[in-house]
């Protein structure tokens, strides 16, 4: 199995689901709220507001899943369409592929 990780900014969230919802993805964990640092700055995370603060999606896939061609066009779209209307800066938009096994 593949563990497919997507961190993105409060505001991406809702373009993140339309995207599994029009791929068919029915299995997934949304925790909100996660803070952290990196190349567009620090979120809290414990921001009351949600504007400063991040999503992560986890996403377990099979080996031969077909959503993951799908959803990884997706989402690059999306970001693409965003770092356009971003002055091509950096967006907190982030996709993480690992390995995943199932232990329980």
């Amino acid at each position: 199995m593949k563990m497919l990780h997507i961190v993105c900014g409060k505001r991406f969230e809702e373009e993140v689901l339309a995207i599994f919802k029009e791929q068919g993805l029915k299995g997934y964990t949304v925790i909100s709220g996660v803070g952290g640092s990196g190349v567009t700055g620090t979120v809290s995370g414990s921001d009351t507001t949600g504007h400063n603060s991040n999503t992560l999606f986890m996403v377990a896939l099979d080996y031969e899943s077909i959503f993951l061609p799908e959803i990884l066009a997706a989402l690059k779209a999306l970001r693409a369409k965003h770092v356009q209307g971003h002055l091509n800066h950096e967006i907190p938009l982030k996709v993480f592929l690992q390995p995943c096994e199932i232990i329980m």
